[in-house]
């Protein structure tokens, strides 16, 4: 991951800063700071969205289910979560907060078990807030929060979890002393597990993507080439988060113009549950 090293020096700042984090949090629940400063744009279908009332000030809700909040900007049921943050960013490319939070609309809870038991994709240790407070506490430095807690190596879809990230949900929580580190301090109990072959994973997304399974890898590279157009890692190993939540700074984003939004906007605007839309959590940092 060719920009981990510079935001892990940012996170010093965080630590650095304390004043801040309590009482800018307070300004952001009290209404003192506006959208244009940071905002939190939030992916609904039929979640209860309640956690997020206080931050009513900053939120945006973009609902595509049958039970929407009154203030939701309703739109059509296509594209998962990858549509609604496409969908802002092209909206809003000219206009976008210097600092948005991005992510699905259920309760931030520790971990994910599976499509039937739920999980809030959080990292144990790291709260939503830290996603909040985290630009304002770099004064202004860091570009953007990703709290990985998955990698991929992109041939073979072999998966490394990390251990602090919850996947029981009957298992005792992590003891992390660190929180919001990118990536893993490789100490105790957060750190990368070991690569596992997950032949579930290899299965779901050759099934949805329509690609036999022994060509997904050299699909995963054309795609790379078509929508990321980075060079590919030479590890061949994608780190992300799982559940596609993070935070990103206008600057950031802007560094790629609206066409390549739209563009990828397209991409996931035609079906409910597109393949694309899983390929882009693997990419979005």
């Amino acid at each position: 991951m060719s920009r981990i090293s510079a935001i892990l020096a940012t996170l010093t700042l965080v630590a650095a800063n304390a004043e801040e984090p309590s009482s800018y949090l307070s300004d952001v629940y009290s209404g003192k700071v506006p959208k244009s400063k940071v905002e939190v744009v939030l992916a609904q279908h039929d979640e209860d969205i309640a956690w997020s009332d206080p931050l009513q000030h900053v939120r945006t809700v973009y609902c595509k289910g049958s039970h929407c909040a009154d203030e939701s900007i309703r739109l059509p049921n296509a594209g998962r979560e990858g549509n609604t943050f496409l969908h802002h960013i092209v909206k809003n490319y000219d206009n976008l907060a210097d600092w948005t939070v991005f992510s699905q609309a259920e309760k931030p809870t520790d971990g994910y078990f599976d499509h039937k038991r739920g999980g809030g994709h959080m990292l144990t240790g790291s709260k939503f807030e830290d996603y909040i407070v985290h630009h304002e506490a770099s004064q202004g430095k860091a570009d953007s929060l990703f709290l990985m807690t998955s990698k991929v190596h992109l041939p073979t879809l072999r998966h490394a979890l990390r251990t602090s990230f919850k996947v029981d949900p009957f298992a005792a929580a992590a003891q992390i002393h660190s929180k919001s580190a990118v990536c893993p301090k490789d100490e105790g109990a957060d750190v990368w597990g070991q690569f596992r072959s997950v032949p579930q994973v290899r299965h779901f997304l050759g099934s949805k993507c329509g690609v036999e399974e022994h060509v997904l890898g050299d699909a995963l590279r054309s795609f790379w080439e078509d929508f990321v157009q980075l060079p590919f890692p030479s590890s061949e190993v994608v780190h992300y988060a799982q559940g596609a939540r993070f935070a990103v700074s206008r600057e950031r984003l802007q560094q790629r113009p609206k066409a390549y939004y739209q563009q990828l906007l397209d991409a996931v605007s035609s079906e409910e549950d597109p393949c694309m839309n899983y390929l882009f959590e693997f990419v979005w940092y």
